[in-house]
């Protein structure tokens, strides 16, 4: 056999599995009551004539992804898989309601559910649709934002409907009639679409527990002219939820303008069913105006409202270490909100999920430097991962330790037990390439172990022994190095994974090269030079550092996958 047509062929076949791997369980629903309405009784939320506290998760990126806070990979829709994944983790960590920005707000881009004004893009509901049903399925509610961030907007979201219409100042989104009339024709596209996956519109459908008019858009309107204003500001609350009741007979309006935090007046408004605001010790120095938020904050505000006979929740609040600097700090503050029965709902920021083809997804508003994640805007300390994950903010062994804290949390604030962690689903493998293994990550899992069966054998011997997590994806064989050329192609693995139990998954499916890629690996042909053999292997080196490095591999792992497929092709030569 011709040694320098193996290289070739053996290059190709590395840029091929390289290419493969960037292409290549359910939580049981709880479905008590799953098609009746959360209903508003006094300052209290009830389902089935009991009453209703819940603790979730936001997860924005439901509707569009890198729409509000931005990544490296621009907008686009979230995979079916990545929005179930979520959702099975937010379901596993106890949650009963989720919130989502971009399910009803995206204005402004190409695959935004409004990319221009009036115009509607069918291919955004797609993603709504789907995260909806999701959701049902799954027994879990949705609070739902109709206007929040947006990264490439002047303004946020704000600012598209502004310059639609010619106007500047962001003031003008809550007094400019035209404006807001642009708005409502957003809101009434929204709530009267026809679900295409269920057939039932989303006014119809008891799946979302409220409409939430904004993202704490109050900030906007800021300024020595706001209590000279105030009253047109709060008529802008009622404006909107009396718009959304002449649509919607049935879902709650939630008021997050914050308005309330500046003049008390905005606890006033008729139309307005719960209250809610944003709460995060990492922006006091930039946004507290001399207030600073501790753990009796909640109840302060649990109070104002309450007061006034409407429902408190918190929709957002920080659960990292730059909001509360120990798990002890943290630990206070969620049993300040489920000691307090004043206190409805909250929702912690952020929860991420696992990517399509391994590990986890980007980690949005990135940042490279250690103090600015630490202050400013970055998704290096808001994104949680359950299982944990180290960023630049956080400690992957703290935010797993949080993210059981949440989930305690979450049960008890439904009045039930904690149970058991459920045991993961099987993983999967996405690709296996030469010394290094991907698969998708399966909700509630912590921990993996790989296991490695050689030809001709029957036996499987545990290589990786609770070794790896979704954060080291793709998983790399040291012992690949060391190997036959027959093993190290034909070699098959499996994954298990662990929840925080220490409970298994049952195995993975098996992975291994491909027969006809082998045989073509075998096959002979014409004799190419050494040189142009190396210039071949350069190519495929740079195409694995180049795809591998995209999807956001270490460098590390890029160098041993070129270390092994060197071991590789010298073993071949000395044949």
């Amino acid at each position: 056999m011709k040694k320098v047509e193996i290289l070739r062929r053996t290059v190709v076949f590395i840029a091929s599995a390289a290419l493969c791997a960037m292409s290549a369980g359910k939580v049981a629903a709880q479905t008590t009551h799953n098609d009746e309405w959360v209903k508003r009784a006094g300052t209290k939320l009830t389902l089935g004539g009991e009453i209703y506290r819940y603790s979730g998760p936001n997860i924005e990126w439901l509707g569009i992804e890198a729409y509000g806070p931005d990544d490296a990979l621009g907008p686009r829709y979230p995979s079916h898989l990545e929005i179930d994944d979520a959702l099975d983790t937010a379901k596993m960590m106890g949650a009963r309601v989720v919130r989502s920005q971009t399910m009803g707000d995206s204005v402004g881009c190409d695959l935004c559910l409004e990319p221009s004004a009036g115009v509607f893009n069918p291919q955004a509901f797609q993603s709504v649709d789907y995260a909806i049903k999701s959701a049902h399925e799954r027994g879990l509610r949705l609070i739902i934002t109709l206007v929040g961030d947006c990264s490439n907007c002047k303004a946020g979201g704000m600012g598209e409907y502004l310059a639609w219409n010619g106007q500047q100042d962001a003031k003008q989104f809550f007094l400019n009639p035209n404006v807001i009339a642009a708005f409502e024709k957003h809101i009434g596209a929204l709530l009267n679409h026809k679900n295409a996956l269920t057939g039932i519109a989303y006014k119809d459908d008891p799946t979302i527990l409220a409409w939430e008019n904004c993202n704490i858009c109050g900030l906007a309107a800021l300024g020595p002219d706001l209590k000279d204003h105030a009253e047109a500001y709060v008529r802008w609350i009622d404006t909107i939820g009396s718009y959304i009741k002449s649509i919607d007979k049935n879902h709650l309006y939630e008021d997050n303008s914050g308005f309330f935090l500046f003049d008390p007046k905005g606890l006033d408004v008729k139309s307005t069913d719960i209250v809610t605001a944003e709460y995060y010790p990492h922006w006091d120095a930039l946004f507290g105006f001399g207030n600073k938020t501790t753990a009796e904050t909640f109840s302060k505000h649990a109070t104002m409202v309450t007061a006034k006979g409407k429902v408190y929740v918190a929709n957002e609040y920080g659960w990292d270490a730059t909001d509360w600097p120990t798990q002890e700090d943290f630990q206070a503050v969620l049993k300040a909100l489920e000691s307090d029965p004043n206190i409805c709902g909250d929702g912690y920021w952020a929860l991420q999920a696992h990517a399509d083809k391994f590990g986890w997804q980007l980690i949005s508003a990135p940042a490279s430097s250690v103090a600015y994640s630490k202050w400013g805007e970055s998704g290096q300390w808001w994104s949680l991962f359950y299982g944990g994950v180290n960023t630049l903010a956080n400690t992957a062994k703290d935010m797993q330790a949080r993210a059981e804290l949440l989930r305690a949390h979450a049960f008890a604030m439904a009045g039930t037990p904690v149970p058991p962690h459920p045991v993961p689903a099987s993983p999967v493998i996405t690709f296996k390439g030469i010394g290094l293994l991907g698969w998708h990550g399966v909700a509630g899992a912590v921990v993996y172990s790989v296991q490695r069966q050689e030809p001709d054998s029957t036996q499987w011997e545990t290589v990786c022994n609770r070794c790896a997590t979704d954060a080291d994806a793709p998983w790399v064989d040291k012992d690949a190095a060391n190997m036959s050329s027959a093993v190290l192609f034909g070699a098959k693995y499996r994954v298990i994974a662990y929840n925080a139990d220490g409970k298994p998954s049952q195995p993975s499916g098996e992975r291994y090269f491909s027969c006809d890629s082998l045989s073509r690996l075998k096959s002979g042909g014409q004799r190419r030079d050494r040189t142009a053999a190396a210039g071949l292997f350069s190519a495929a080196r740079c195409f694995i550092y180049r795809h591998l490095l995209h999807s956001g591999t270490r460098r590390s792992t890029c160098k041993h996958v070129e270390n092994v497929a060197i071991t590789g092709v010298r073993r071949v030569l000395s044949f």
